[in-house]
This record gives C-alpha cells, sequence and structure tokens, in this order.
C-alpha cells in the first residue's frame, strides 16, 4: 500500500498548489471516505480511500501534467473565474480539460508571462520563497527616484509589518518625468512592486513580467499561449530543486551586484 499525504494528493490531482489544498481542508471542504478531514499530515491510500473536494469525488489516477507559457495582455485578470471581470486568464484555456492552476499571479494592470500547469508540486515550489525562484520585469515608474530610494527598495521595505526580500533593481532609461527599470524578484507577495514603489513616492505607470525562471515569452503575441517543451519542463524544475541562499545588495560604482550572505 502506497500511502500519500491528503494534501499532496490534491496537488498531484489538479485540484490546487499544496498550500491551497491545506487551506481546502482547513475549510472542511475535503472529506475521505464520507468522513470531512480538517488535520494537516492526514495520509490516505490512493487505490482505496475516496476522497471529495466539495462532495465531487476524484478519481485515484492523476492527471496528465500539462505546462502552459501565457502572454498575459492588459486588463485580464489571473484569477480563473470572477464574475465581476470581463475578462480571465481561464477564458484562453477553455479548450483544455484539465484543471490549470497559475503558478504566482499578475494583477489585472500588469502584462507579460505567465505560467499555468496542473503538476501542484511544481507550483508549490514556484511559488514559495523558500526556493527562490527569479522573476524579471520591466516597470515604467513616475516621478524618477534616487539613486538611495532605489538602493532603499533593493535592501528591503515594511509592507504590512514584514520585510520585502531583497531584490535587484537597474535603470534602463530616465527622463525628467519618469524612469524605467528592470527588477529581478524572489518572492511573489500581492502588488508587491506596486507597493515597493509606493512606499519610495512613486506610481507604477506600467509593470510587464518578461521572465520566470527560466523561461522567457520569446516572440509570443499577447493574449497567445504555448505548451513547454520538455526541456523546459526539466530546466524548470531544476531550478526549483534547493533552496536558494538570501542574497545581499549593494551599489559599487553605480552598479547594483549580488553577494552570497
Amino acid at each position: 500500500m502506497t500511502c500519500l499525504r491528503l494534501s499532496l494528493f490534491l496537488a498531484r490531482a489538479g485540484v490546487a498548489s499544496r498550500r491551497a489544498a491545506e487551506q481546502l481542508i482547513a475549510q472542511g471542504r475535503v472529506s475521505v471516505n464520507g468522513e470531512p478531514v480538517r488535520a494537516q499530515g492526514v495520509k490516505i491510500d490512493p487505490a482505496s480511500d475516496r476522497v471529495e473536494v466539495n462532495g465531487r469525488r476524484l478519481e485515484s489516477a492523476p492527471q496528465a501534467k500539462r505546462y502552459f507559457l501565457f502572454h498575459k495582455p492588459l486588463g485580464v485578470v489571473t484569477t480563473l473565474k470572477d464574475k465581476h471581470a470581463e475578462k480571465c486568464v481561464a477564458d484562453y484555456f477553455r479548450d483544455i480539460p484539465e484543471k490549470l492552476v497559475p503558478a504566482g499571479r499578475l494583477d489585472k494592470n500588469s502584462t507579460g508571462l505567465l505560467l499555468l500547469t496542473n503538476d501542484g508540486d511544481l507550483i508549490h515550489r514556484l511559488t514559495h520563497p523558500r526556493y527562490g525562484v527569479e522573476k524579471r520585469y520591466r516597470v515604467k515608474i513616475k516621478p524618477a527616484l534616487s539613486p538611495a530610494a532605489l538602493d532603499g527598495i533593493q535592501k528591503g521595505v515594511m509592507l504590512e509589518g514584514k520585510k520585502t526580500a531583497a531584490c535587484i533593481i537597474g535603470i534602463v532609461s530616465q527622463t525628467g518625468k519618469g524612469m524605467e527599470l528592470f527588477m529581478i524578484l524572489r518572492e511573489g507577495r500581492k502588488r508587491e512592486i506596486r507597493e515597493m514603489m509606493k512606499s519610495a513616492g512613486a506610481s507604477v505607470i506600467s509593470l510587464h513580467r518578461e521572465s520566470y525562471g527560466p523561461l522567457t515569452l520569446g516572440a509570443l503575441r499577447t493574449g497567445a499561449r504555448r505548451e513547454l517543451s520538455p526541456k523546459e519542463i526539466e530546466q524548470l524544475k531544476d531550478g526549483a530543486q534547493a533552496p536558494y541562499a538570501p542574497v545581499l545588495l549593494r551599489r559599487d560604482q553605480g552598479k547594483s551586484r549580488t553577494e552570497i550572505a
């Protein structure tokens, strides 16, 4: 008999990421053999136990894993279902039978690379700060910020009582009214970049995710999707295997660089 943690079984079945599956369990929305389960760490036998989520039985055989790269347009919400939204990400995947979940989010007013998959284990690793998978963004802000203000953001700012992780910022261009930056982050808190800039007195005019780990959009047009190649999937998984070493950031002769702490 091969037993699995209930949250892992839900993730492998494509229900949600492991963290989201743990929330479903805590909310009492998951039952095993007709009995609601709220405790974490419960193990099941996929071959014999009957698992239901919101009254719907899950098959013991896991779905085939699928991985998609999507170029999110402006005005599209990342949530899979939102009755108040004119357009959500799920609208671009109606023909895909597997239940896909975004690995992290881009807000309605942001564009760029979004990864969707039914591989719950991978989503957990890609989105958990422990693994520090890099995401690169192109950001336009107004007004321009001083080098000291940018250094302060790089080192981390307090948002909702918690300091943001160190990041990398570089100046692409600057005018009298604003500036364009590239930013590399290893965590994904809600509206993190917008809130970091706000804390320094600047507003984000546009925000575009250029890369996620080893993945880039390439020539993928806005609103289009493509499945990842086996090599890309392998590279993505390799990059989310080991916890990363935290970085300390400093400015040296006008250029940002990282050092292993």
